[in-house]
């Protein structure tokens, strides 16, 4: 979607230590555009010496930004605006005490933005403002697709101290910019101290007329116009006019009072009404003072925990605005809000706006946390298919299943998108079992003869030249065994004649301590599952770095991985926690599966293609739908 720009910007005036200048620059060049985009920054600068020469040196700064940005179009406008960003906060260093950068680069329907130093980086969007950058002296960066009716505020630290970011919130909420920065211009007019205050305020609109606001610095001599004050006095004038011309019209009406009547009987039954309404009114008292009373103790204790509904409010609605922009960061406040509804709830608090904000929460658990509570279903009852079956083992090629129950030497195969099942192998082809591999249709068993094919076709495969408790794989027509005792990894080339002689997968040098793998899976690199619950990645015969990321609760001890070359993701199996973690293939936290009949399982496979997991818990296949994808 291709989106119009509108830009306003607000600015405090240069005082004898800070300045603060907008820039705003669309190259002329059209294949500087078409690779750079159009260029806004915010830059201030602090020191303690104060001098003439502090407004020429800062726009110095601004000078260079450019020219690193610009200069060069090599690497990607991302990292080209990441490099000069930083590179101007290094060399400004050198001469100022503080130098805080927001910059922000639009290439197409892309947005890139840099805050170093202290600025931040906010997006107003669907009435929710949530910050998308807090820069600290490194800086930080981050990417998006902006939407129609966003507004990207992009400021100095001084900006966001300055108003409460209701105020800005609520500035934002107005029709256009330029209202907008006319809230919020009495606050800097009003004080001499804002040469570090700045921003620039984006609003992206779907293509229609093209739009550009400019609004420069609010000079120190406005005055609010006297028109709203003469509107409200000719409001109040005419109205009395308007009241007394409607009463004088109406007709006159005569009250006439008469003598109450002396009477004695009268008098004592006035008395005693006098006492009836004095009860009445004591006990109307009475009940007056106790309902203030407990108005009072709730006003008390609403004021006790109230500022914690709207902390967790205000964090809840900053990790809604934040899931597309920077999933990590959203997580990390909707488990913060989380816990402080919780901690309200464990103390009994009833509160209907608590209530709603945890209704709200649990609609979006799974949304933001990627936290999927589940009741999987049941996919294929194995000892239907075949009396006793126990499985123990499980593979999965071309969108089959293979099962294996070692102990009943028997192998079933299942179709993953019509369930059709068939016995692949029996006690006739499989004299015992310690492995499972399939490829295609091929099924392969491993044990301590070596590797045989089983099925349709039935033969041995590979002879066991290897010693004690071995593991074996199918991929891409191989055959891939790990031996635990020698540590090797070895793999057997398929010839038209079966199996090739085995190679060594590792490179040369590259000898790792395979003894406790207990798992593994092959995409074209090669994933590893240690007892003690390490995942081990090897790429091209060399250890890779894997560090899982972002996953709350930590990985305790998982019991099975599984991916394979068609899967965007890796599946973790983590069975005493019951609930299977899927990480993004660099280790990223995208969502987890949670349910109390994952604890049976014994094995996983996953289809994206169908999004599916299927769980392995002896005699059943139990299937999970996959959500994250949505």
């Amino acid at each position: 979607m291709a989106f119009n720009v509108a830009a306003a910007k607000l600015t405090g005036s240069p005082d004898p230590s800070s300045w603060t200048q907008i820039h705003d620059f669309v190259p002329e060049e059209a294949q500087k555009l078409k690779l750079r985009g159009r260029l806004f920054a915010v830059i201030t600068t602090q020191r303690r010496e104060s001098g003439i020469d502090s407004v020429a040196a800062g726009r110095e700064l601004l000078s260079r930004l450019h020219e690193e940005y610009f200069g060069t179009t090599e690497a990607s406008a991302f990292e080209a605006l990441k490099a000069s960003v930083e590179k101007v906060i290094k060399e400004a260093t050198f001469s100022w005490d503080n130098v805080e950068v927001a910059a922000v680069s639009l290439l197409e329907d892309v947005v890139y933005s840099v805050a170093a130093g202290g600025a931040q980086v906010a997006i107003f969007r669907e009435g929710m403002l949530a910050k998308i950058l807090v820069s600290q002296e490194v800086p930080i960066s981050a990417s998006g697709y902006p939407r129609d009716e966003d507004i990207l505020l992009a400021a100095t630290k001084e900006f966001f101290n300055s108003f409460p970011q209701g105020v800005i919130k609520a500035a934002l909420e107005s029709k256009g910019l330029e209202t907008a920065v006319e809230a919020l211009a009495p606050t800097v007019i009003s004080r001499q101290d804002k040469g570090s205050l700045g921003a620039i305020f984006l609003k992206f609109e779907k293509q229609g007329l093209p739009e550009r606001i400019v609004v420069s610095s609010i000079p120190a001599g406005l005055r609010i116009p006297e028109a709203a004050t003469r509107i409200v006095r000719f409001t109040h004038q005419a109205s009395q006019n308007i009241f007394s011309r409607f009463f004088r019209k109406l007709p006159e009406r005569k009250v006439y009072v008469h003598e109450a009547p002396e009477e004695k009987g009268l008098v004592g039954q006035h008395k005693k009404l006098s006492v009836s309404v004095g009860i009445i009114l004591l006990a109307l008292l009475s009940v007056s003072i106790f309902f203030g009373i407990r108005e009072k103790s709730r006003l008390d204790q609403k004021a006790r925990y109230g500022p914690v509904i709207a902390s967790a409010r205000h964090e809840y609605e900053e990790a809604v605005g934040l899931i597309s922009l920077n999933p990590q960061r959203a997580r990390e406040l909707f488990v913060q809000s989380r816990n402080e509804v919780e901690g309200l709830l464990s103390q009994k608090v009833l509160d209907p706006d608590l209530a709603e904000l945890k209704r709200q929460m649990d609609e979006n658990t799974g949304k933001i946390l990627g936290e999927y509570e589940v009741i999987p279903e049941l996919f294929i009852d194995l000892s239907l298919l075949s009396s006793g079956f126990e499985g123990d083992a499980i593979a999965a090629s071309s969108e089959s299943l293979f099962v294996l129950d070692s102990k009943g030497k028997k192998v079933i195969k299942i179709a993953l998108d019509t369930k059709r099942s068939e016995v692949a192998a029996g006690p006739n082809q499989i004299e015992e079992a310690q492995g499972l591999a399939a490829y295609s249709d091929r099924v392969f068993i491993l044990n301590t003869k070596g590797v045989f094919e089983v099925g349709r076709d039935f033969k041995k495969a590979l002879e066991a030249d290897w010693k004690g408790e071995a593991l074996v794989y199918a991929y891409a027509g191989n055959l891939y065994v790990l031996d635990k005792e020698s540590s090797g990894i070895w793999r057997y080339l398929a010839t038209t004649a079966g199996f090739g002689t085995k190679q060594s997968w590792f490179t040369p040098g590259v000898s790792p301590d395979l003894s406790k793998v207990i798992v593994w899976s092959i995409d074209g690199s090669i994933w590893l599952l240690t007892d003690t619950g390490e995942i081990i990645k090897f790429a091209s015969g060399n250890p890779q770095t894997f560090n899982p990321s972002g996953v709350f609760p930590e990985l305790a001890r998982p019991k099975s991985i599984y991916t394979s070359e068609n899967a965007e993701s890796l599946y973790i199996l983590e069975k005493d926690a019951g609930r299977v973690v899927v990480l993004k293939k660099g280790g990223e936290y995208q969502a987890q599966y949670i349910s109390d009949k994952i604890k049976e399982a014994k094995g996983l496979v996953v289809s994206e293609k169908e999004k599916k997991i299927i769980l392995l818990t002896g005699t059943t296949l139990y299937s999970i739908e996959l959500k994250h994808f949505e």
